[in-house]
Formats: C-alpha cells, sequence, structure tokens
C-alpha cells in the first residue's frame, strides 16, 4: 500500500525546541509535535534565544529536515558598528537608535534569502513563524503572489510591545534610566514592526484570549487564534506530602538571562524574606533554580537562608521537597510555563497576578496571589500551615492542567489554525 505524502511545513523559531527546561523551548517543542501530526516539519533554527545546540531524539522524530541560521555570518553590518563604539554611553544611545529590535539584528536581508534558499529545496505548503522578531525573515514568502505563497502563520507567543513597555516601568521604578530608556526604545521598535508584519499573516497565534482580545483592538481584521502554552507531567514526578512540619521551603525556578526572573529573585529575596521574618519565627528555605548569568544574584546568597542551585537536570526532587513554588514576577509577559510545571508536579503556587498572567486560574482555587511583600509573605506562611488547602490547591490545579493545558489542547489548537489554510 503507497504511503499518502503529506504536505510540507517551514517551521522557524527562535531556540531549538526542548520538551522541559527554558518556557519558549517548550512552547515550541509543543507546537512542533502538534505541526508534525499533520505535515512533514522542515525546522530552521535563529538561535537568538538559545545555542543551536544539537538536536534532541525528540526533535529528530518530529521532523523531516533541521536547519539553522550561522548568526557569526549574519549580524547587521550596522548593528556591527554600534557594537565597535569605544564609548559606553555613545554606543547605548546608537543601540537605541537601531532601528529594528535587538532580538531582530540578525534578521537581514541576506538571512532572509538565505532562509528562502534552503526551503526551496521541498516546497512548502505552510510557513510558521514563531515570534514577532523573526518576521523579517518571513519577507521572500510574503511577497509572493497570493496564488503563489504558503499559509503564513505568526505565532507571537507574547505581546513584546506591552512586554518592554512593562520593563521600561519596572527599570524606571528601579531607578535605572539607561535601562528604562533602552526599554521604552525597544518598544517602540516592537510597535512599528507589529504594525508592518502582523496584518500580512494569514494568521496570528497568541497564548491567551487576553491578548487576542487586546491585540485585535489595534489590529481590526487581522485573524487573532489563542494557541495556548502547555505542559506535559514527566512519569518521574514525585508525589508530595504537605507538613506543617520543618522550615517553609519556597522554590523558584526560572532563566537567570531574563531581566525579569532575576528582578523577581531580588524582590522575594529582599523584601518577600524580612516579611516572612517578621511574620514568623519558622526558619525559611528558598532555593533558586534556573541557568543563566548570576552575577545579579551573587549578593543573594550570602544569606544563609538562599542557595542558588543554578541549572539542574532533574526538577522533580526540588519541586518535591518545596512547600510552596513561587512566582513573583513583576515584569514580563506571555504564559509563565513554570507555573503550568509546577502544577503538573502537584505544587501548590503563590503569585502575583501578573506572574499567572494568561493562566485561567482563579484566586483560592488553583493558586495564590500576592503582589506586595507582607501579603506575598502571608500566602506563603498561608499554604504552609494549613496541609489541606497545599493539597487542595495542587489537587485542582493539576486537574485544570489536564482539561485546558494539555498537549492535546495544543494540538487542538494548531490544528484549528492551519483548518483555515483549507482553500486558501
Amino acid at each position: 500500500m503507497t504511503k499518502m505524502r503529506r504536505e510540507s511545513v517551514l517551521y522557524l523559531t527562535p531556540i531549538m525546541p526542548q520538551r522541559f527546561g527554558n518556557g519558549l523551548a517548550m512552547r515550541a517543542a509543543s507546537v512542533l509535535e502538534a505541526l508534525a501530526r499533520r505535515f512533514d516539519v522542515h525546522l530552521f533554527v535563529v538561535p537568538v534565544g538559545g545555542d543551536l545546540g544539537s538536536p534532541s531524539d525528540f526533535v529528530r522524530r518530529h521532523t523531516v529536515r533541521i536547519g539553522g541560521l550561522d548568526l557569526t555570518k549574519s549580524l547587521d553590518p550596522l548593528f556591527a558598528l554600534i557594537a565597535r563604539v569605544l564609548g559606553s554611553e555613545q554606543r547605548a544611545r546608537a543601540e537605541r537608535d537601531y532601528p529594528k529590535p535587538y532580538l531582530s539584528r540578525f534578521c537581514t536581508g541576506d538571512s532572509a534569502l538565505s532562509l528562502l534558499e534552503w526551503s526551496s529545496e521541498s516546497p512548502v505548503a505552510g510557513l510558521h513563524v514563531m515570534r514577532l522578531y523573526l518576521a523579517p525573515l518571513a519577507q521572500p514568502f510574503l511577497r509572493r503572489p497570493a496564488l503563489e505563497r504558503p499559509f503564513c502563520v505568526l505565532d507571537l507567543d507574547d505581546d513584546d510591545v506591552r512586554t518592554c513597555e512593562r520593563l521600561a516601568r519596572l527599570q524606571a521604578e528601579l531607578g535605572d534610566s539607561r535601562a528604562a530608556a533602552a526599554a521604552a526604545a525597544e518598544a517602540e521598535k516592537y510597535r512599528i514592526l507589529a504594525d508592518h508584519y502582523i496584518p500580512r499573516f494569514d494568521c496570528v497565534t497568541v497564548c491567551s484570549e487576553g491578548d487576542a482580545s487586546q491585540l485585535s483592538g489595534r489590529f481590526p481584521g487581522v485573524c487573532f487564534a489563542v494557541m495556548p502554552n502547555g505542559y506535559t507531567p514527566l512519569d518521574s514526578a514525585r508525589s508530595r506530602r504537605p507538613s506543617t512540619f520543618g522550615p517553609l521551603r519556597l522554590l523558584f525556578v526560572g532563566s537567570f538571562g531574563y531581566f525579569p526572573n532575576v528582578d523577581a529573585a531580588l524582590f522575594l529575596c529582599r523584601e518577600v524574606l524580612p516579611a516572612l521574618r517578621r511574620t514568623t519565627e519558622r526558619k525559611i528555605r528558598i532555593d533558586l533554580v534556573g541557568a543563566g548569568d548570576a552575577a545579579a544574584l551573587r549578593g543573594l546568597v550570602r544569606d544563609p537562608s538562599v542557595t542558588f542551585r543554578g541549572f539542574v537536570e532533574k526538577l522533580a526532587p526540588f519541586y518535591a521537597a518545596a512547600d510552596v513554588v513561587v512566582v513573583p514576577v513583576r515584569a514580563g509577559g506571555g504564559t509563565r510555563i513554570k507555573i503550568l510545571e509546577a502544577f503538573a508536579h502537584g505544587a501548590p503556587v503563590v503569585t502575583t497576578r501578573l506572574g499567572a498572567e494568561g493562566i485561567d486560574a482563579a484566586d483560592g482555587e488553583y493558586l495564590l496571589y500576592a503582589d506586595d511583600p507582607q501579603a506575598f509573605a502571608r500566602a506563603c506562611l498561608r499554604v504552609k500551615e494549613s496541609p489541606e488547602l497545599a493539597a487542595a490547591l495542587a489537587a485542582r490545579a493539576a486537574a485544570l492542567l489536564a482539561a485546558r493545558y494539555s498537549s492535546a489542547q495544543i494540538q487542538a489548537s494548531v490544528a484549528a489554525v492551519w483548518d483555515r489554510s483549507v482553500g486558501c
């Protein structure tokens, strides 16, 4: 029996997909798995979100070809000149004046032609671009006549304009005027990029209904679809037994190469921890787990209650040992996949409202919300001192994960997006 040939899709990502680890890589992996159910996937990685690395067996199973952009040969010549400016103030000013977002500095005309040449070996029926900053690489496809171009999908994942505006406000509140100016400039660059590219794609996906509603107001007539983030529980997840005994153990997992996570860790240790000490005599242990440059966190590990673990291969033991998983994030956008990961490990969560943005989880039912240090401290203690509450939050959160943020939900949302391509 002859096997029916499937159509091909070109999937452009800023990071090598990974089922577990970095949130961006996990979303890339979820979408890859969903696309592979319907298409032969030609994966092309522009590794601005992480090292290209070697593809895992998971990636190889779900792709027919894998390529990548050599960043050492693709930097915009203008940005290369800016990088050679000796004075830090002059260089910072030149970077703010650079016309494209920082993560688009490799998206030149030559890079777009390189992608087009790589993809021409096997004509594709669809193009799926992950993140707005890679949209310029789709230019050769978007320029084609309607009857000749592939169905083009742009996965925003995050509203970069709003994220950068939030970063600018936070940096200003922290007194870092240079960083605030840089973030504000990035917001404006993303606004220009969005205005140019979003209306040109056949469908634009976001991770939450809130983002879809907000962006629809800015771009009337554009087809927006919700493609939620998700998490697939590991078999190695350990069962937890909430207890009032022992110290209060808090766990914060995140990439510490990302400023909002660094700020969250500083907020946790400099403001929430002292609030806890004013509230209870119980011993406190804080584990900070995640890859990235921890230079900004080094002062925190001088406190005996705080341990910076760096990158760890297996997170399950940390989730099993934690009384509370904390997400004290005060800036950023998209969906915190680490909250979904905590749900999968049966750990109760205390988070800021912004930290849980994009996840439809009611306060007191699936997790606890707290935005100021004292409220955050009280919420953590409340979970520790009420094992029944901890168990109930975790149980309901696990059920929410299965119902709304499972791989099946992601596959259904991806299928619905690509069903729109039929007849186009």
